[in-house]
């Protein structure tokens, strides 16, 4: 059934607040739909540029960076006062979600995988698509407007009676309990290949196990 690609994607930002939070960073990388591989060449990644002044963040209505956002994600002011423009890198992503468009329409856009997406990045996206687009019929149109995936609703499936997972938290799930070690948490690169490689790995195990069952009928006579 599905023949488009995914792009697993993540924003470092300047807040835990989607809705007024700044983007410093965004990365992401390409899945090939139907083997189950990141695709070869794929990454993308960018700083963004932000308003430094608290007094502009304010009459924006976007959290400024802070300490605090700098402790986790190691994105200081001296790094991003040279990066491209949020409009530029956005335009730039969106031109690279499009090249992964096998057939250039809204039915085959690829769709976006992430981690705690749907409550988080997602959110930031659609703000981003509002301020410089694309859109379609007042919508965001950059990911396939009928799928996405968050891992995070997956995870909870799968280990929610697992006694020996205190936190469904990527950084406890998959860094800690999971056993994943490469790259650096909380850099949008390292976080997406993460995601990227348990996304293809569940989802194969999920074909697998799903090549198994029988659907046809299975809830007939169900009451």
């Amino acid at each position: 059934m599905n023949y488009r690609d995914y792009i697993v994607y993540d924003f470092e930002t300047t807040s835990a607040n989607p809705s007024t939070t700044q983007a410093v960073q965004i990365a992401a990388v390409a899945i090939n739909g139907r083997k189950l591989e990141i695709k070869p060449g794929s990454e993308f990644q960018s700083l963004i540029r932000i308003e430094f002044d608290h007094a502009k963040c304010s009459e924006m209505g976007v959290d400024p960076l802070t300490q605090e956002s700098i402790r986790v994600h190691g994105k200081t002011e001296e790094m991003l006062r040279d990066a491209p423009s949020a409009k530029s890198v956005w335009q730039n992503f969106a031109a690279y979600v499009n090249e992964h468009n096998y057939r250039k329409n809204d039915w085959n856009t690829p769709i976006s995988v992430g981690y705690n997406i749907d409550k988080f990045d997602s959110v930031i996206a659609a703000r981003l698509c509002r301020e410089f687009g694309p859109e379609k019929d007042g919508r965001p149109n950059i990911f396939n407007r009928f799928y996405s995936v968050d891992l995070l609703p997956i995870m909870f499936c799968l280990f929610e009676n697992n006694k020996d997972v205190n936190s469904l938290s990527a950084d406890n799930l998959i860094r800690g309990h999971m056993g994943y070690a490469k790259g650096v948490a909380h850099d949008a690169m390292s976080d997406v290949i993460m995601t990227a490689e348990v996304f293809c790995r569940t989802q194969n195990h999920l074909r697998r196990f799903a090549s198994g069952l029988t659907f046809k009928n299975s809830l007939k006579g169900l009451r």
